[in-house]
């Protein structure tokens, strides 16, 4: 057998592999197309709400924007934000209302779970636009309960989205984005945040706004279904930097690979070689049982960090090496006892030298053939977009008392009953009476 000859087979099959594992992470890291369903114009909001059943008109709308200054994941399923959202008025709904006086917070965020830290949104400011028009901003701060999709962790993209309801239940009125308020909102673009936002390990790839249409299967008591009105969506596409996540939970498993490798090259039956290398089973058992904890209390470290998340695709490398830990184990025993030794040729083939040359090429082949399973590769990245399902969810705070006046039209398709809202906290004035219909 020419031994040099299989090495070299066996050296170049494995840089292969890595150089497909390489272009594979690269590619995927590198994949993201902007979404397809943003709001990119002003222009194109009215007809966007009138293809999802909604006729309203410009002056009937709400415009509101955002302004983000940090965000944070605390776990694998909370992120804390803080920021400003503004909203424009008539000046008429608040002219009641002194100038000294704060207005009433017209928006809620209905995935916002009490922290324990979170601020109440606080007014900011209310400056006057035109001789018609007025803005009124306010700070707010909140944890926003979300499902990420972590499949493809370390390679993966986050979309963080921010939902906003208006501060009426019956939902007559329609928030829009406030487009004009920033410079750019093409698709790809990274707007309404801060640039000199802390991120970690995360890097902005887009922002963009949305409607997306809830649907519900009750009537909150009311008798008859609340109509199903397009919601307001900021979204925030974040790419993880791969470097990072690399050396942390990459490099050792790959400085166990060369430990593990580097002890299988110790078993052989030459005295000489033997005696220098210091070879018996139980040094090699000892070897891959020390290397085993290692690499367990690293797998265990990230299913911390991801609870009630399946398999994500950096344990499919740590599957991996529980595998080569086990298979150099038992090489090392079938190959030291002289019954299995002679039954299992290959292993006593050459001085052992089969396992010692398929290590590498087997380990990095598995590598790459589920890269390329949970990767794919050859398909661009698409943003994880939460569907509009039917859902529970009620208004987090203050969730007001809901009665109806006594000449209420029923809820059909072509005409929606007026909802009169009774609360005792203070509401918006004439916010809850904009009128639209649908076709």
């Amino acid at each position: 057998m020419n031994t040099k000859r299989w090495w070299w087979i066996s050296s170049g099959t494995s840089i292969f592999f890595i150089f497909l594992i390489a272009l594979m992470w690269f590619r995927i890291d590198h994949s993201y197309q902007p979404n397809l369903e943003q709001l990119a114009k002003e222009a194109e909001i009215i007809p966007h709400l009138k293809k999802r059943g909604l006729s309203l008109k410009k002056s009937e709308a709400i415009p509101t924007g955002i302004f983000l200054q940090s965000l944070k994941f605390n776990n694998a399923t909370e992120v804390n934000i803080t920021g400003y959202i503004w909203q424009k008025y008539n000046k008429s709904v608040f002219a009641n209302i002194p100038a000294d006086q704060d207005i009433p917070v017209g928006f809620i965020l209905p995935e916002a779970v009490d922290s324990g830290e979170n601020l109440e949104p606080q007014q900011a400011y209310r400056r006057s636009i035109n001789a018609k028009e007025e803005v009124i901003g306010w700070y707010f701060e909140s944890t926003l309960k979300q499902r990420f999709n972590y499949q493809k962790y370390p390679l993966d993209h986050k979309t963080v989205w921010l939902r906003i309801w208006g501060k009426d239940f019956g939902r007559s009125n329609v928030l829009v984005p406030d487009l004009q308020a920033y410079e750019s909102t093409q698709p790809g673009d990274a707007f309404g945040f801060d640039k000199s936002i802390v991120l970690g390990d995360w890097k902005v790839e887009e922002t963009f706004f949305d409607f997306k249409t809830p649907r519900y299967d009750m009537d909150f008591g009311l008798g008859k279904p609340l109509p199903e009105t397009p919601e307001l969506y900021f979204n925030i596409v974040l790419r993880r930097e791969f470097l990072g996540a690399f050396i942390v939970n990459l490099v050792p498993l790959l400085i166990s690979a060369i430990l593990l490798f580097a002890t299988l090259l110790t078993i052989t039956r030459r005295e000489g070689q033997a005696d220098i290398f210091g070879f018996n089973t139980s040094g090699v058992l000892g070897v891959c049982s020390a290397l085993f904890f290692v690499v367990l209390i690293a797998h265990i470290q990230i299913r911390q960090e991801f609870p009630g998340s399946g398999i994500i695709y950096i344990e499919y490398f740590y599957l991996a090496m529980y595998t080569a830990l086990l298979g150099v184990a038992v090489d090392a025993y079938l190959f030291t006892h002289d019954k299995y030794s002679s039954q299992f040729k290959f292993i006593s083939y050459e001085d052992n030298i089969i396992p010692k040359l398929i290590f590498w090429p087997t380990l990095l082949g598995a590598s790459t053939f589920y890269s390329f399973l949970i990767l794919k590769p050859f398909h661009p990245y698409e943003t994880y977009v939460p569907e509009s399902k039917t859902t529970h969810i009620l208004p987090p705070s203050e969730r007001p008392l809901v009665t109806l006046d006594a000449q209420v039209v029923e809820f059909t398709p072509e005409k929606i009953s007026k909802v009169m809202l009774t609360d005792s906290s203070p509401q918006p004035k004439g916010q809850s009476f904009y009128p639209f219909s649908r076709d």
